[in-house]
């Protein structure tokens, strides 16, 4: 018996990295399984390889900040699964470029937060009505350590996701009679194609690279497999009177 088996999960931005690893995890512990992404090749690629493992998925492809989008992917999702029991906004991009507050363009911000924010806030709203119809279910927010943390040049990501904490609490407390938990996870460092991407587009990444490892009391950077573990126990069921709660996977991070 899977720890998921007979739930149907929806995890946006499951197409690379923590959501993929999430997808996978879930699947190969019973989970039916919407993938949801923008890049079509990618988000195939990840029900292609649950299915190869025997598992059961389906591809629902669209941009989640916009309000089409989000109807679209968590409709194409109920009809695929039949319903949903389990939905984790794990959809998220950083800027491409670091500034101070006072350099960080216009757009760059709305981009940020529309992804970040706006995503999350859409594909809930649209979402809760069918966790509801199934009685309860299990919300998860993929936030980040830099939720509580301040990472200098970075305050459109910081921001977004100290939003989406708030989000996820809001959740929390206004269906939590009504069967719905919801939690934030919030990762450190994990070497993941948006990390490796940030790193790559800094002038002295590398060098940023280890000062944020010498932060990490545990001696290195978290892995997407440790995250996925953590969001299996949040999402399972194993701990229903943890809800509304805002979960470091840092390595320690947070507390040096």
């Amino acid at each position: 018996m899977g720890k998921l088996d007979g739930k149907r999960a929806l995890v946006t931005g499951a197409s690379s990295g923590i959501g993929k690893a999430i997808a996978l995890r879930f699947a190969a512990e019973g989970a039916a399984v919407a993938i949801g992404g923008r890049d079509v090749a990618r988000v195939e690629a990840t029900r292609e390889a649950i299915e190869a493992a025997g598992g059961r998925a389906v591809s629902v492809v669209g941009d989640v900040s916009d309000v089409d989008g989000a109807t679209g992917v968590v409709a194409a999702s109920v009809r695929g699964l039949g319903g949903l029991d389990i939905v984790v906004n794990n959809a998220g991009i950083d800027a491409n470029e670091w500034h101070d507050v006072a350099d960080w363009t216009v757009e760059q911000f709305d981009d940020i937060m529309a992804v970040n924010t706006r995503g999350p806030f859409l594909v809930a709203k649209f979402s809760i009505p069918h966790l509801l119809e199934a009685g309860g279910g299990s919300m998860l927010h993929i936030s980040s350590v830099c939720a509580v943390t301040v990472w200098a040049g970075d305050c459109g990501y910081d921001m977004s996701k100290a939003a989406l904490n708030m989000l996820s609490d809001h959740i929390a407390v206004e269906y939590g009679s009504r069967g719905i938990v919801s939690n934030a996870l919030m990762p450190g460092v994990v070497r993941t194609a948006l990390h490796e991407g940030v790193m790559e587009r800094m002038n002295d990444g590398r060098a940023f690279e280890r000062v944020l490892l010498s932060r990490h009391p545990i001696g290195r950077f978290g892995t997407v497999e440790e995250v996925a573990d953590t969001a299996l126990f949040l999402c399972s069921g194993a701990a229903p009177f943890l809800t509304g709660a805002n979960i470091s996977i840092d390595g320690g991070y947070s507390r040096v």
